[in-house]
């Protein structure tokens, strides 16, 4: 690999926060995923053909690493949503009035709770959409076909604002 690992886990470091940040609440367990992850990469590069971006192939391990972190944390102990203080950026925003800080930060908690409700796939699409990968890259990473992401994550979407409205 061209790149030094530390090099790519640097350049990555906030796409990677932020998959984990999809899948775990809880900020100890999110720690844990993301040294998960990590070392997945670094096992993975590898392997890196270039048959995708190195940003594709990178999420492709995240993603499958935050599933089998899912389904393994599913399996022992009760899944509940908290700890979102922890994760809610409101870096960029023009209005630095405390309102409005926690209004947005009360969306984006409310945001990342929805999503984490999600079915595991549709969670996948909507986060990788939400990175603003294209729908092909979208389809690579999740080894579907670009019409099935875009039938999930229509069915995301309004997932999502169904949820959003009732709160």
């Amino acid at each position: 690999m061209q790149k030094d690992f530390r090099q790519i886990l640097s350049e990555h470091q906030a796409l990677l926060s932020r998959v984990a940040s999809s899948y775990e609440a809880n900020e100890s367990l999110r720690q844990e995923l993301l040294q998960e992850i990590a070392l997945a990469v670094w096992q993975g590069l590898e392997r890196f053909n270039g048959d995708a971006s190195l940003k594709t192939y990178i999420l492709r391990i995240a993603h499958n690493r935050a599933v089998t972190h899912v389904s393994k944390e599913v399996k022992s102990r009760d899944v509940s949503l908290q700890d979102d203080d922890n994760i809610v950026a409101t870096a960029g925003t023009i209005d630095d009035e405390p309102e409005y800080v926690a209004s947005r930060s009360r969306q984006v908690s409310t945001l990342l709770e929805a999503i984490r409700t999600l079915p595991v796939t549709m969670r996948q699409v909507m986060t990788l959409t939400l990175e603003g990968l294209s729908y092909q890259e979208i389809a690579d990473v999740c080894g579907l076909n670009k019409n099935h992401v875009g039938v999930l994550l229509q069915r995301a979407k309004t997932t999502l604002q169904e949820r959003m409205s009732n709160d």
